[in-house]
């Protein structure tokens, strides 16, 4: 599989949604031709391998129904329907745990080649959020001019 693209999506692909928080929508990806959402733009990455981590607990609660069938479909017209899979956790809601975490490491050492013994979280150390809040708990750390809420961006965006 030298020279070919892997892509792991997890908790993003939606086939109703095209984002709605700026975070993770883009500025604005979903708004080209006629809209698109997030499978749509998934779909582009066939026939490269692809998996989808979905949840029972998050809007991916529906893609082993509705997004992953779509991905089949147009992998289907590659001939490549087994590059694309769905790791569904029903019971598990909205993070990036160790089983999401698992899938992806399967599919990644799978894909790339890689030991997949090398990706042993027993080795490492997972730090409390406080200590990943680079600019405190509350944003207090923020510089001065930082953009603070939603509000505040969309006047930003409206600006330029």
């Amino acid at each position: 599989m030298t020279g070919s693209s892997k892509c792991a999506r997890c908790g993003d692909q939606l086939l109703f949604l095209g984002g709605g928080c700026p975070c993770e929508s883009g500025m604005p990806v979903h708004a080209c031709g006629n809209r698109t959402d997030n499978v749509e733009i998934a779909a582009m990455a066939a026939p490269h391998p692809q998996l989808l981590v979905s949840d029972g607990g998050d809007w991916t609660d529906k893609t082993p129904e509705h997004d992953y069938p779509y991905l089949q479909k147009i992998y289907g017209y590659y001939g490549k329907t087994a590059n694309v899979s769905n790791v569904h956790l029903p019971a598990e809601g909205h993070d990036f745990g160790i089983s999401k975490r698992t899938a992806i490491y399967d599919f990644m050492a799978k894909y790339l080649g890689l030991n997949r013994a090398a990706a042993d979280e027993s080795k490492i150390t997972i730090e409390q959020p406080p200590a990943c809040s680079v600019f405190g708990e509350k944003g207090e750390r923020l510089p001065a001019d930082a953009i603070h809420g939603f509000a505040q961006l969309e006047k930003v965006w409206h600006q330029q």
